[in-house]
This record gives structure tokens, C-alpha cells and sequence, in this order.
């Protein structure tokens, strides 16, 4: 089964969005004992209570989700979870997330015109019935419900990581990730994707250029968060196809200061379901994608 360009692959993006409006819909698919929240606003709070997870506790350099080594396989994890219940809402158990290539969209003069943000894609969610109903206080830090449109400020800050970017980082970085395994690790192929070191800052400038809903620990909220994330791990599936697949650190040697980021550590859920950052590691057992990152 495989995920497709959502810039070129028209019946992919509709689909998607298709799947994503019913799984918003609280009458559709509601949130278990939850009035008025979806199981789109699920993922919302579940991608939050990841971030105010610090671990260990006494340090702000890495949570259960981010700044650490499982941030590629706790995303993947994620998005696998949101595509099973597409699937449902679609009736289609072949549909895969498509992505978004956004290195593509760098190349043009104004990233803001691409036709991903045309009115027929995700254009669309801006003023509308979209409602955004879960978001963080950027004054607390709480997840507080709202009910509010959906924000973005397109390219006023950031700028969206380009082809030779990328290739630079897959063809720079053998290690899956180095100590101290946080925001602060020197290189290492996880710390240069998310964006904490490096001149690309790959993962984080795509949330920055985006703006609004998108940087907030509520980021979910924005639909383009699923088609980013799929691109950040079809680029991940181009370095694994270089390099060992089940390449990953730390193991369970490690300290159990790294609690959710050891290889078999059951990363962070809210489903009653344990999935290690081992179980993640081969991303040929869900799906392939239409076309990896030319490395060469």
C-alpha cells in the first residue's frame, strides 16, 4: 500500500481530506465520553500530553515525543494510528497518508501559491467550518478547550528546508542519534531532522512557516501537521534504505532516565496498547511510498 504526493496526487488529497472532516465531526466519530470532542481532537490532546511529558522529569531538554530518539518512531507510530481511523472513515482499508513534499515547494518563488493551499485543498480549512475546539495557551502552556478558527501565518517566519538541505543531512549523518540523546546532541540523523542542529532546521522551520496553530504543542489541530509528518518520515525511509533498517539508539543498556526512548521502551499512548520504537522500525510492514529522496 502506498503513500502518495498529495501535490500531484489529486485522489489522494481528496480522500484525505474527505477523512479527516468526518473524523472531526463529533456525531461521526466522538471521543468516548468526551462531549463534543472527535477523534480528530484525540490526536490534539494526545500530541500535547507527549510534550508536557518530561523525561526525565527534572530537565526541559527532551519530552516523552520530542528532542529525543524516538521522536521519528513515536511519530510514525502516531500517524499509523490516524491513518487506521481514515481508513474507517474512507471505508477503504488501502488508503495511505499522503505527504507533503514541502523541499518541492521551496523551490518556488513564493511557497504561499502552492496548490496545496488552494481553496480545493487545504485552503479550505482556513474560515470555515473547521473548528478548532483544543489548543495551548501560549501564556500557560495548558491545553484549554476553544472554539475557534483554525490559524496560519505562512511564511512570515521560517523557511521551508530545500532538496539539497535534505540530501545534506541523509548524506552527512550515519548515526540514528548520538548522546546526550536531547535537543543538545551534536549530530546524529533524529536531532538534524527535528531541527535542533543544523542550518536547515528541517522538521522545525516547516511548523515556524506555517505558523500559527501549527506552533503550538496543539500543532495536530492544522491538518497540514499528518502531510508534513509524512514527509519527515519518507525522508527518514530514504536514510533507512542507506544505511541498516533497524539502525536506532540508545538500546535497553541505556538509563532509565531515556523512559520512552529505549529501542523497547512502549512509546508514549493513550491507547491501551504497547508499541516499542523497535516495533516501528521496519516501515515496510504498513506501507511503501511512491518515490524516496534522491540521495545521489
Amino acid at each position: 500500500m502506498i503513500r502518495k504526493n498529495v501535490l500531484v496526487d489529486d485522489a489522494s488529497a481528496r480522500k484525505y481530506i474527505d477523512g479527516i472532516k468526518k473524523l472531526k465531526d463529533p456525531a461521526s466519530f466522538p471521543w468516548p465520553g468526551q462531549d463534543g470532542l472527535s477523534i480528530y481532537d484525540v490526536f490534539v490532546f494526545w500530541h500535547h500530553q507527549s510534550m508536557m511529558l518530561m523525561t526525565p522529569p527534572s530537565q526541559a531538554d527532551r519530552n516523552a515525543a520530542h528532542s529525543g530518539p524516538s521522536f521519528l518512531t513515536w511519530h510514525r507510530y502516531f500517524l499509523l494510528r490516524l491513518e487506521g481511523f481514515l481508513q474507517q472513515a474512507v471505508e477503504d482499508t488501502a488508503f495511505r497518508l499522503p505527504y507533503w513534499d514541502w523541499s518541492a515547494d521551496a523551490d518556488l518563488p513564493n511557497p504561499g501559491t502552492s496548490p496545496l493551499w488552494d481553496m480545493a485543498r487545504l485552503g479550505q480549512f482556513i474560515g470555515t467550518a473547521w473548528e478548532v475546539r483544543l489548543a495551548m495557551d501560549p501564556r500557560t502552556g495548558n491545553l484549554q478547550r476553544v472554539s475557534r478558527r483554525l490559524q496560519r501565518n505562512q511564511g512570515r517566519a521560517g523557511a521551508l528546508p530545500t532538496r539539497d538541505q535534505v540530501r545534506d543531512v541523509l548524506t552527512q549523518e550515519a548515526a540514528y542519534d548520538v548522546r546526550p540523546f536531547n535537543s543538545s546532541s551534536p549530530g546524529g540523523l533524529r536531532n538534524r531532522l527535528q531541527g535542533w542542529v543544523g542550518p536547515a532546521a528541517i522538521h522545525n522551520n516547516v511548523h515556524v512557516w506555517v505558523g500559527g496553530d501549527m506552533g503550538l504543542s496543539s500543532s495536530p489541530n492544522d491538518p497540514v501537521f499528518f502531510l508534513h509528518h509524512a514527509n519527515l518520515d519518507r525522508v527518514w525511509a530514504s536514510w533507512q534504505e542507506q544505511h541498516d533498517a533497524g539502525s536506532y539508539a540508545p538500546d535497553q543498556t541505556a538509563s532509565t532516565t531515556l523512559q520512552f526512548h529505549r529501542v523497547d521502551d512502549p512509546l508514549y499512548s493513550i491507547f491501551d496498547e504497547q508499541v516499542t520504537s523497535r516495533d516501528m522500525l521496519a516501515y515496510r510492514t504498513h506501507y511503501e511510498y511512491d518515490a524516496l529522496v534522491n540521495i545521489a
